[in-house]
């Protein structure tokens, strides 16, 4: 039996990750307060870690029940500071700014929060045992800092590394997996970009990084697993989608419920 392990949201967009016990589902299937608040830069784009790798020197912590944001930059030396996490707050918008070196504004979605897959909304889901396996092709690097790297939300106990690429199908039917009383339909595999190379303490890159894993991902693709939604192997995790018939139910995940295939 799979067993979901940690959930983790991530309250601003490309920032630091809270780990949390259980957490209520929006009915656009993301989770509530993940990627809740996003920056964006004078020119109105979005301000992440593709575009901005400074923003992995930044440290955040939360407090969700205030709410509110603590920020320092350790490696430059700038002091901890703590905010209000809301929008229309001139002192936070001010701190990010002056980081930035271009004016910042926080915009705030409470119904869909700010995904990267806009047609897959619901939360990444990948496995402890795939980790595991990462951290022996990247000695260097430790299960944590992978994910830190790779910022799933969902984390499960499987069995067997990249046991979450059953998750989806290629053709219909979709996929359909419970977790505890959540139905969800596995997407895609998520497709990576630039940040899962960098450290993300200090944002460098590793330029070996992406051609190692693909490298390792090709040597070690599972037999049961299908590469027709890999237009190259630079995948990791699963994207996933709420069941339609939900939408209208007040639904909760929490860890330690158990994960099974429906079909």
């Amino acid at each position: 039996m799979w067993t979901l392990s940690s959930i983790s949201v991530y309250p601003v967009k490309s920032l630091d990750p809270v780990c949390i016990d259980q957490a209520a589902l929006l009915p656009s299937g993301a989770l509530t307060g993940d990627r809740q608040f996003a920056l964006f830069d004078e020119s109105g784009k979005l301000i992440n870690g593709k575009q901005y790798p400074s923003i992995h020197q930044i440290r955040a912590e939360f407090d969700l029940a205030e709410p509110s944001i603590q920020l320092s930059v350790p490696q430059q030396s700038i002091k901890s500071v703590r905010f209000p996490l809301a929008t229309e707050q001139p002192e936070l918008e001010a701190w990010f700014s002056d980081y930035f070196q271009t004016k910042v504004c926080i915009q705030e979605n409470r119904a869909t929060g700010f995904p990267d897959d806009l047609a897959a909304s619901g939360p990444t889901i990948i496995s402890t045992q795939t980790y595991e396996e990462l951290a022996r092709w990247f000695p260097e690097i430790s299960v944590e800092e992978l994910r830190l790297r790779f910022r799933a939300n969902l984390e499960f106990n499987g069995d067997l590394p990249f046991c979450e690429d059953r998750l989806y199908a290629a053709e219909d039917p979709p996929v359909q997996f419970q977790i505890g009383a959540v139905t969800f339909t596995g997407s895609n595999p998520c497709k990576r970009c630039v940040v899962p190379s960098r450290s993300p303490w200090s944002g460098d890159t590793d330029p070996q990084f992406m051609k190692t894993f693909i490298r390792k991902r090709q040597e070690t693709f599972p037999a049961w697993g299908d590469r027709s939604l890999f237009q190259n192997m630079y995948r990791l995790a699963v994207n996933t989608r709420l069941a339609a018939f939900q939408n209208d139910v007040s639904l909760r995940l929490h860890v330690g419920a158990p994960l099974k295939i429906l079909n």
